[in-house]
């Protein structure tokens, strides 16, 4: 597959202000071959120390006959576990390590804290083998996001901006994926604290062949991260940028 990445390189920022930043996943997908049955606990026991709280996804209450039937119900996490700063997410074919909802707390602290999860996952032992490794951030704004990014739709010559738009993209640089997701009328939270909307997602990953978890995991989640950044940052208009008073190193 040919490289496809028309994001325009910009000068990156080490911060904004207000931060947007709702959900960030560094996510890692895998065959094991412990049954769920005896995974959690497993899991639990390597990690209880730093994230000592767990929570059950309702997921969890499906029967494991009827969760296996369903692929797309492969990779979804059933059980959560909390620290003071992140949350792991697990399933049965996945791991996750995330931000506590509208706390990221910047991309050192992650980048220290997914450090710690590999060497702790690979000193377990309960990861047979890495299928996909992923970051995934998603990006909020009260307003209408695209009048502020470089990026333009229309119809013939007429610009085409309805109040509902939604527009999803992949993009491509070797060896990595990704998918940009880009709507304005989005909602994000729950219940009481849902917000409308727009978002700009991006989902960038490596599979399987370009990536090996305990030698380079940590790595390749560095540069899935820069790609991230690169592509948020470039789409942006410098003006809205501006606004959202960018610190530089």
């Amino acid at each position: 597959m040919n490289d496809f990445f028309p994001i325009p390189g910009v000068t990156l920022p080490t911060r904004i202000s207000p931060c947007p930043i709702v959900d960030a996943a560094l996510e890692i997908r895998f065959v094991t071959s412990q049954s769920w049955s005896v995974l959690a606990g497993l899991f639990f026991a390597l990690v209880r120390e730093r994230y000592t709280s767990q929570v059950d996804l309702p997921l969890q209450q499906l029967p494991e006959e009827v969760r296996r039937q369903d692929s797309s119900l492969t990779y979804l996490p059933l059980v959560q576990f909390y620290s003071d700063s992140f949350l792991i997410q697990l399933g049965p074919r996945v791991v996750s390590l995330n931000a506590l909802p509208r706390r990221y707390p910047g991309w050192t602290a992650v980048a220290s804290e997914i450090s710690w999860l590999l060497k702790t996952i690979e000193h377990g032992g309960l990861i047979k083998e890495a299928e996909r490794l992923g970051t995934r951030y998603i990006d909020f704004f009260a307003d209408d996001i695209f009048p502020h990014l470089i990026l333009r739709s229309q119809i013939a010559d007429t610009p085409f901006q309805p109040r509902e738009l939604m527009l999803t993209t992949v993009l491509r640089r070797t060896p990595f994926t990704a998918r940009l997701l880009i709507a304005n009328n989005a909602v994000v939270g729950q219940q009481a604290d849902a917000k409308t909307g727009s978002i700009l997602e991006v989902d960038v990953w490596v599979g399987a062949l370009d990536f090996d978890l305990f030698k380079n995991g940590r790595d390749r989640f560095a540069e899935a991260h820069a790609i991230v950044k690169q592509t948020f940052f470039g789409l942006l208009t410098p003006e809205f940028l501006a606004s959202l008073h960018p610190e530089y190193p």
